[in-house]
């Protein structure tokens, strides 16, 4: 156990893909590890979280603040720059790809960025932000040899989107027989049923395609799609099953050649497939190979390598950035859609004044423009949160009884 207490800042508690969980797990190999759910806190003004989170960090001696990235929330560079400067304070990610020109901007106000993708990690580095690849779904105590029959050829876990679903059709018009499981299905809808599946499984199959979206501060959206590495490569590895996984980049920066079979076309896939599925002994002899250099990424194993990293990053000042201003306004409308949803109408007005005060901490030109967007996402949301407030007041009058606890 290392001496840092850490403190892990999550948007909310996924209820399906439980990324808090993974993450929180990490840590706990080798930290004393707190969470803090900002969904949890939405009753309180922006302001008044980061009062709360700096009152915890004193009480529970935090020396690592880790604020979740990816999407727009209220973490935000302001966000992270209001807390504790005594602490090493740095985002963990999951999805880059889409959401990196956010996450860098956001990046600005920490001392380091710690990402699932090994390619997002240096891309931090680029611009003078320490980085570090660090794997998600590496939990060894869930993920592991349960030693299970084989008793599936191929397993895919996971959404079944349309370019996935197109190569498992063709790997079963081609007598490939192979189980497909989602996160909402019974039998897999737990890490440790998950777990003993894939150990039942001969092999995984992985896709890496992943679609880009259109969010508009994306410079990437026009491009269709992008090869995004998944954690369906290590839990596979950890729990004993060969993956033959769609290319993606990043594989190259943590398998060498030879260890991780991989394809580009669904010929490719199927070629693959055979090949492993009719040699048992080639089967055995790479899924060994495969296995023990997937250990190295296993949480009690990379932990060590996390914790060399958070001893080499040094706090400091943030740089005088100035943020754009597209990116001001995301997280401002932001702060009233999020109470807005939760039909909060006190602490969407406290929030409405307290955006106003920080207002004036801008230039005079942009200070104006703030003003402006903050009264018109105030005005946009009000008359529906009246509405939604209204609603739910009456439906509580009518049936008084599905409100008594």
């Amino acid at each position: 156990m290392f001496s840092d207490n850490i403190l892990l800042v999550f948007k909310d508690r996924k209820s399906v893909t439980k990324n808090n969980d993974y993450w929180t797990d990490k840590f706990q190999t080798g930290y004393n590890t707190f969470q803090f759910f900002l969904n949890d806190h939405l009753s309180l003004t922006n302001e008044e979280i980061i009062k709360n989170i700096n009152h915890f960090i004193e009480q529970n001696s935090i020396s690592i603040v880790l604020f979740e990235g990816d999407h727009t929330h209220i973490i935000d560079y302001d966000f992270v720059s209001r807390i504790n400067k005594k602490t090493k304070k740095g985002l963990f990610l999951g999805d880059d790809m889409v959401w990196h020109y956010l996450n860098a901007i956001t990046a600005q106000s920490c001392n380091f960025v710690l990402s699932s993708c090994p390619i997002s990690a240096l891309k931090f580095e680029e611009i003078g932000i320490d980085g570090l690849f660090v794997p998600i779904e590496c939990n060894g105590q869930l993920l592991k040899d349960y030693k299970q029959k084989k008793i599936f050829d191929v397993l895919h876990f996971g959404r079944e989107k349309t370019i996935r679903s197109e190569y498992i059709s063709f790997l079963k018009d081609n007598g490939i027989n192979i189980k497909s499981v989602s996160p909402y299905d019974v039998e897999a809808d737990s890490m440790e049923k998950l777990a003993k599946l894939i150990n039942q499984a001969k092999i995984v199959l992985n896709f890496t395609e992943s679609s880009n979206g259109d969010r508009k501060f994306n410079n990437l959206r026009i491009f269709k799609s992008f090869y995004q590495l998944k954690g369906r490569i290590q839990m596979a590895g950890l729990s004993n099953a060969l993956c033959i996984t769609q290319y993606s980049p990043a594989i190259n920066l943590m398998y060498e050649k030879g260890e991780l079979p991989f394809f580009r076309t669904k010929k490719e896939c199927l070629e693959l497939v055979k090949y492993y599925l009719e040699n048992a002994d080639e089967l055995k002899k790479q899924t060994e190979i495969f296995r023990k250099k997937s250990l190295i990424y296993e949480d009690s194993n990379y932990i060590k390598t996390i914790n060399s990293f958070f001893k080499n990053i040094k706090t400091h000042e943030n740089k005088n950035f100035l943020t754009p201003f597209w990116y001001n306004i995301a997280f401002l409308n932001q702060a009233f859609r999020l109470r807005f949803k939760r039909k909060m109408g006190i602490t969407f007005f406290k929030e409405f004044f307290s955006q106003l005060k920080n207002c004036n901490k801008s230039g005079f030109i942009k200070n104006t423009l703030k003003i402006i967007f903050c009264c018109f996402f105030f005005l946009r949301y009000l008359p529906f949160l009246i509405l939604k407030i209204t609603f739910q007041f009456n439906k509580k009058f009518r049936n008084p009884q599905e409100y008594i606890k």
